[in-house]
């Protein structure tokens, strides 16, 4: 009797111990299985000014997981980004900006996160990685996702949400594509009133972005479209 007593009194305190710190299924993204190799060209139209943006991924290993490593360049801008791989999260972000009279070099790692995540919600530290990031939409399944930023308040007047709304054909340099469209967005009475983001995902595994309608960062930066010229996985 005292034997179980004490089993039952050392279940529920790891129990205690554990519950206050996010697990990977706190987070909806999924892990959208990128190849190892994939390459994609896009074209990239920001106000008046064109230009190409090449994108490739691989897959890396830091211990016992597993981590894309995603690398974008332009003649304006290069980055690379490293997710890891099981729920999309941010493990940091290294931006090279290319501008006429200067070259801005920052980089970006997300230490020591201990984020409790609710039900449907994920956390930024950085704009710009939110189109990769969302590859992992567990398409289906959940409608919308709240997204939140580090160091900002849980009860702020104004929420931005990704929604889920449809299944479109696009009109592609690859023929037509079958894809998931993404709304993003200010929740409530201002989303009404401030412009949206739309993205595109290939309906079809691993759900590599077609088509970006929006802006280049949050509200108030120049609107950007992107469309998909080639898809490769080169082995």
């Amino acid at each position: 009797m005292k034997f179980k007593i004490a089993r039952i009194l050392f279940i529920a305190s790891f129990c205690t111990i554990r519950a206050p710190f996010p697990t990977f299924a706190e987070i909806p993204l999924i892990d959208p299985n990128i190849p190892h190799g994939e390459t994609i060209t896009y074209t990239s139209r920001t106000d008046d000014r064109s230009m190409t943006v090449v994108e490739n991924v691989i897959i890396k290993k830091d211990g016992g997981r597993e981590l894309y490593e995603i690398t974008s360049r332009s003649e304006s801008l290069d980055r690379t980004l490293i997710l890891a791989k099981e729920n999309m999260s941010i493990v940091s972000v290294h931006t090279v900006r290319k501008f006429p009279e200067v070259t801005l070099d920052s980089k970006l790692n997300v230490m020591n996160e201990k984020a409790h995540f609710e039900k449907n919600e994920i956390k930024l530290a950085d704009f710009a990685v939110m189109t990769y990031i969302f590859r992992g939409f567990p398409f289906g399944k959940d409608k919308t996702i709240k997204i939140r930023y580090y160091g900002e308040e849980r009860k702020k007047k104004f929420s931005f949400s990704a929604k889920y709304k449809d299944i479109d054909n696009i009109e592609t340099d690859q023929g037509t594509i079958a894809c998931h469209k993404l709304e993003f967005g200010m929740d409530g009475f201002w989303g009404t009133f401030l412009p949206k983001m739309n993205i595109w995902y290939s309906v079809d595994p691993p759900h590599y972005l077609v088509r970006y309608n929006g802006l280049v960062g949050p509200p108030g930066s120049p609107k950007r479209e992107m469309e998909l010229v080639r898809y490769d996985v080169i082995k």
